[in-house]
């Protein structure tokens, strides 16, 4: 095979796998909210919104998130992303996510917003949203 051809095909399969439309870690010390630029350190409450084109913006709080979507044109967005609660580091979809208020729960940015993928697991009192409602609540 020519080194062209083989070049070429290299290529081809970095660009695929550097599109990959997926959620990118969060490396909690060291990248910083797109929001407002805070060091994302709870694993409790960050999220992130990946674009259709791959790019990842990652939130040390759920109302960073939620408050950045109103600069954005939100039909980019392929991913919204929260992590559970109960589940410090795991990144859930925002859009099948029980979100919760509570005075119980301090966040980073103190909306005590938080987010469970399972409504049952909830045990702190407060307001209770879903996906929609919180973003009209927020925003």
């Amino acid at each position: 095979m020519k080194k062209q051809t083989v070049f070429f095909y290299i290529g081809i399969m970095l660009f695929l796998v550097s599109c990959k439309i997926a959620p990118k870690a969060i490396q909690y010390g060291t990248d910083v909210c797109h929001s407002c630029q805070m060091t994302i350190v709870e694993k409790t409450h960050a999220a992130e919104i990946v674009t259709k084109k791959g790019r990842a913006y990652k939130y040390d709080a759920i109302e960073c998130m939620l408050q950045d979507l109103d600069k954005r044109d939100i039909n980019t967005v392929e991913l919204f992303l929260v992590t559970d609660y109960l589940k410090p580091t795991v990144l859930i979809n925002a859009k099948e996510a029980t979100f919760l208020i509570s005075k119980e729960i301090k966040s980073p940015m103190g909306a005590n917003l938080s987010a469970f993928a399972n409504k049952e697991a909830i045990t702190a009192s407060g307001e209770q949203f879903n996906w929609e409602e919180i973003n009209h609540h927020i925003n």
